[in-house]
């Protein structure tokens, strides 16, 4: 048994039936703040106390996200440019090998174009794109770009129909936006009058649904852009949603011309950004969101993504073999949580980056524009500084995958050097420092316990299970796992405390990690019950864990799901949206009883006395709401429990949301988006209390008002 002072948690056979110690409304719940007892399925209870209150606040930094310049992520994620390989970059920017990066390219293209791939780019055409038209035509990729490695060159000689030039499959946002904006860089010699521009069928390129042109090509590189309105998808001769379609990008007559930086945008798009991802991520008041890795940043240069877009360089992203084009850069970044309301925290890069890069980068974002970095942002259109709090120096130095990777002794000198360089820079800002395991801490806090405010934290669970595993004992095991970190963590803390710091971590990144299909991973319901597990078991650690950024924001780690530019939500990011959006904000008395499991230890570590009910109560600061937030862990069976509310006047009617589907590996599809969604119903309180049956694998947020005076 454990037992811990106000404000914690314990956990221990239940000698008595639960509905024998469901006490009146009014009475006193003794011991611990929140208890976790053993009681058969239906002997279910739930008591809160509205009058035991912890002594400070849940942060809502708990409930961020974060994202990373990886897969599709940012770019044919939250980015809206829609073109794949819009600098027509070389093979090698898409993968280790021709094979990987052909394979790579089909992925990002679903499929479209297969067959011709390899042969288009042995006639000289960059990877993602395809002849059109039939003529006499030569197709090469100089080394004389706008700004990137090389361009591509299309010269006809000789016509055998009305256009020839290049094609491209895409997918655009019909559904939602017809108009649209293709900008291009060109040249070329005189003979070459126009460009024409088209998007049509891709299995039927005769069925044109927009045409352009662009006049005025000459020798010199210029900027065109062409408008392109489309019906949308359900309009008279508009195509279906998520239509396949076909760039073209053509010479209706002999010529040569060469093209750089193909840029195609919905004009919905909000400062750039898709705007489906702007509103759901807007709508769920995510607090707060981490960037730009992961992986990505121990190899980053942050000055080249700022400046003009089209000035700055393309570089191969060294953690993930693909291109990096800089697009989505700092000043983007500020501008995308300005339009979805959270809160930037940046990590930088502290493996082959140096701490004087780290300083400027504080600079940049924070400084005035007396100092140079601050000059900097405001000759980029960006006077007022952008005032970032929350900095973390480094990411997984301890992993020998990480670029800049040391022992741990190596990083407590390290981060010492960013620590005066940064705060050097702004003394305001909040450092975290890179932390996991108790031997990777032991030299950080030891050493530097006097500069250390919090320490990170990954827990990515899951990878090297075995796809034949049986999915419900892994489903379980992982659900186990979210209750075993309340006893690392607390040894994490008091191992951080004899080292002379306050004991305080970000769990920077978590997710399942199993990434098998036939298992639980992070695009089934399992993901957000894991979340929701993880989250539960912070608000039990007394502030211990400040903040919480789930992997990832769009197509990766779960979250957004972006598939032929369509939109929809992962259950993982409704779980995030239901705990971001409720109101409560102060831990109060909460006594629960219920059926436990155990895990023998076989994918993960053993875990005994794991409550299928896992559950949290929180008042908002005004009294004005009690908030129970109830997962029920089991993967078969809904759990009937009662509900008693003490030293709250209760209203008469409760708001029940409750996020679930058919099974723990419920899936979203662009087809069928709401498989997995939060679902809202009424629920009658009598004298502070209800009855409510929490259904099997689902997070149940039970909100209860207080009565009008």
């Amino acid at each position: 048994m454990h037992s811990r002072k106000r404000g914690t948690w314990r956990l221990g056979p239940c000698l008595l039936a639960a509905g024998m110690w469901l006490s009146a409304r009014g009475a006193e719940i003794e011991g611990p703040l929140w208890t976790f007892e053993r009681a058969g399925a239906g002997a279910c209870a739930l008591q809160v106390d509205a009058a035991r209150r912890a002594e400070r606040p849940v942060s809502r930094g708990l409930y961020g996200k974060f994202t990373e310049h990886l897969g599709r992520n940012i770019y044919q994620g939250m980015w809206a440019q829609i073109v794949c390989n819009p600098g027509f970059e070389d093979v090698k920017y898409f993968g280790r090998s021709r094979e990987e990066a052909l394979s790579g390219v089909d992925r990002l293209q679903q499929g479209l174009g297969r067959r011709e791939r390899a042969a288009s780019l042995d006639r000289g055409i960059a990877v993602g794109w395809f002849p059109f038209g039939e003529g006499q035509v030569d197709y090469a990729c100089p080394k004389e770009p706008l700004n990137s490695e090389q361009c591509q060159r299309i010269e006809v000689a000789a016509l055998g129909g009305e256009e020839v030039g290049i094609v491209q499959p895409v997918f655009l946002p019909l559904h939602r936006e017809g108009n649209y904006t293709l900008s291009f860089h060109a040249r070329g010699d005189d003979r070459v009058k126009e460009l024409r521009v088209s998007v049509r069928s891709w299995d039927n390129p005769a069925a044109v649904l927009a045409r352009g042109a662009a006049a005025g090509i000459d020798a010199t590189w210029k900027r065109f852009s062409v408008a392109l309105a489309l019906p949308r998808a359900g309009e008279p001769g508009g195509p279906a949603r998520g239509a396949s379609l076909a760039l073209v990008l053509a010479l209706p007559a002999p010529g040569a011309v060469c093209l750089d930086q193909v840029f195609l945008f919905p004009n919905d798009a909000v400062d750039g950004f898709d705007r489906d991802v702007v509103r759901m991520l807007a709508d769920s008041k995510l607090p707060l969101l981490r960037y730009p890795g992961g992986n990505f940043v121990s190899g980053y240069r942050w000055k080249e993504g700022v400046g003009p877009v089209h000035d700055r360089p393309m570089r191969l992203n060294p953690a993930w073999f693909v291109p990096e084009y800089n697009h989505v850069g700092t000043d983007e970044f500020m501008a995308f949580c300005r339009a979805v309301g959270c809160e930037p925290m940046i990590c930088v890069n502290a493996g082959d980056g140096t701490a004087e890069e780290a300083a400027q980068w504080v600079e940049y974002c924070n400084g005035s524009v007396e100092t140079p970095m601050g000059a900097l942002r405001a000759k980029n259109g960006h006077a007022e500084p952008y005032g970032v709090r929350y900095w973390e120096v480094g990411n997984e130095l301890y992993g020998a995958w990480q670029i800049g990777h040391c022992p741990p002794e190596e990083y407590a000198e390290r981060y010492e050097k960013f620590h005066h360089a940064m705060r050097g820079a702004d003394p305001s800002i909040l450092l975290i420092a890179n932390g996991q395991d108790e031997a990777w801490n032991a030299p950080i806090t030891q050493r530097k316990g006097a500069l250390l405010r919090s320490l990170s934290i990954h827990w990515l669970k899951g990878d090297g299970i075995p796809g034949n595993a049986d999915p419900r004992e892994v489903f379980e095991a992982l659900m186990a796992s979210t209750w075993h970190f309340e006893a690392y963590m607390r040894g994490l803390g008091a191992q951080m405390a004899a080292g002379g710091a306050t004991p305080r971590f970000a769990l920077t990144e978590l997710q399942i990690f199993t990434n098998k299909p036939e298992l639980p991973n992070n695009g089934t319901l399992s993901e957000a019950l894991f979340l929701s597990g993880m989250i539960n078991t912070a608000m039990r650690l007394d502030g211990l864990v400040e903040m919480i950024t789930h992997s990832a924001l769009v197509n990766h780690g779960g979250g957004l799901r972006k598939w032929r530019e369509i939109v929809f939500a992962n259950p993982v990011h409704c779980a995030s949206a239901l705990y971001a959006r409720q109101t409560g904000v102060i831990p109060i008395g909460l006594r629960a009883a219920g059926p436990m499991f155990e895990t023998g230890g076989k994918y993960l570590p053993a875990v005994k006395d794991v409550p299928y009910l896992d559950a949290a109560a929180l008042i908002d600061a005004e009294g004005a709401a009690v908030t129970l937030i109830v997962t029920n862990r089991h993967p078969e069976e809904g759990l009937p429990a009662s509900i008693a509310v003490a030293n709250f006047n209760a209203a008469p009617e409760a708001v029940v949301r409750t996020l679930g589907g058919v099974s723990y590996m419920a899936v979203n599809t662009w087809e069928e988006p709401e498989n997995v969604r939060i679902v809202e119903t009424a629920a009658a309180v009598e004298g502070g209390r209800l009855r409510h049956t929490f259904p099997a694998h689902s997070i149940t947020a039970v909100q209860i008002p207080r009565a009008p005076q």
